[in-house]
């Protein structure tokens, strides 16, 4: 009975032994008494194994406590799942969620079309005082109007351009003449003296040829906002000269001023959508003239085009014809008008539509484009006008 007890103690220590952590300090390679005994000290896990005819504790082994998957909120009835972030849209995701058509020609004319007829050659008269960062960020910009415009128009003979400071109006009045072959002596007093512009800008064409012209003195206003589109603007009227010479006898004055500050900011942004549309919502924003006032409908348009419809320069008469206009919104209103113009008839019809004014006149070749009468023409204009501008005061669109 005492041998059975004795054997019966002697199995509990050693299946004891097997499970258990060791109570002294274990080291690999030290005795053990029970192979395939086990022992854990400080995270590591020794197990009793024979070598040669010895028993000794193996090699120690790292214990990895598996982590415990959570559950996912999904799985929990009382889990709220996570809101989706909301994806932040460009300034032209947000104009067209408005129902402007703005960009649909736009889009049609970006990326830029190849070229089709040889790009412009110009020659450059810049004064001794221009800051060289005026020159070449104005050349740079010649070069890409010159090269947009290639895809749709030829141009005759060389374009001149020059470059002054505020101060250089005499420099400028003696190479536009010369160039032009003018004898204009009151030149210099033509221009604004004082210092309190920022810049001007001009183009002149004579005797079939064209110069553009800018004064300009601090670097800083090639950033301003009114600035950037200028280049392209004035290069428009040398496309719109392109056309038909006496393009400034012939075309409306919305027509010819509006089209080049639509194709201005059109170029300007060089296929960048958001930098067309902060500008074309900075023009949108003009409250002068006589449409200011919110609530207009389609007549009002209609008699703002009409009203408009002169030319900036009539035979034997001097002076600019469009003065008595500035203040309505020929630019801004102007531009409106063009941006439908290029949305129905395409950039290349656009220009057709100048040419065909050149030969027939203005409402001869507006009635030939749209295919109805000028006032039915007049009337589909309108009606975008009102529609894009009662989008343009009434949304409130993020600038980017």
């Amino acid at each position: 009975m005492r041998k059975a007890l004795a054997s019966l103690a002697l199995a509990a220590m050693i299946s004891t032994s097997l499970v258990a952590p060791a109570l002294g300090a274990v080291k690999t390679g030290d005795s053990c008494k029970a192979v395939g005994a086990t022992s854990i000290v400080k995270g590591y896990k020794y197990t009793c194994i024979v070598l040669g005819k010895k028993k000794v504790w193996g090699k120690a082994v790292k214990i990895v406590t598996p982590s415990v998957a959570k559950p996912s909120p999904s799985s929990s009835p009382s889990a709220t799942p996570a809101p989706s972030a909301t994806p932040t849209l460009t300034l032209a995701q947000q104009w067209s969620a408005t129902g402007s058509r703005a960009m649909e020609g736009y889009l049609k004319a970006f990326p830029q079309q190849p070229a089709q007829f040889p790009e412009l050659e110009t020659i450059w008269r810049v004064s001794d005082s221009v800051n060289p960062i005026i020159s070449a960020e104005i050349q740079k910009q010649y070069k890409e109007s010159i090269a947009f415009w290639s895809a749709y128009t030829k141009h005759q003979g060389v374009l001149q351009v020059i470059i002054g400071t505020l101060d250089d109006i005499a420099f400028v009045c003696q190479w536009r003449n010369s160039y032009l072959m003018m004898s204009d002596n009151g030149c210099t007093s033509s221009f604004r003296q004082d210092k309190s512009r920022a810049w001007d800008a001009h183009t002149t064409q004579f005797n079939g040829k064209a110069t553009d012209f800018y004064f300009m003195t601090d670097p800083k206003t090639l950033g301003n906002g009114d600035f950037y589109p200028r280049v392209p603007h004035e290069f428009f009227h040398n496309v719109q000269f392109a056309q038909t010479l006496r393009y400034k006898y012939i075309l409306p004055c919305w027509a010819e001023e509006g089209g080049a500050e639509f194709f201005g900011i059109f170029v300007a942004s060089q296929g960048t959508p958001d930098g067309y549309l902060n500008m074309r919502i900075k023009l949108m924003g003009d409250r002068r003239g006589k449409l200011k006032q919110s609530g207009l409908e389609q007549s009002d348009w209609k008699a703002w085009l009409l009203s408009t419809d002169m030319n900036s320069l009539v035979d034997g008469k001097s002076g600019w014809g469009c003065e008595s206009v500035q203040s309505e919104g020929i630019y801004s209103y102007g531009f409106m008008a063009t941006e439908y113009l290029n949305l129905k008839l395409g950039t290349a019809g656009l220009l057709a539509l100048y040419r065909d004014a050149g030969s027939l006149g203005w409402d001869k070749a507006i009635e030939k484009s749209f295919g109805k009468s000028k006032s039915e023409a007049y009337d589909e204009i309108a009606l975008y006008m009102k529609s894009e501008y009662d989008i343009g005061i009434n949304q409130k669109v993020i600038r980017g």
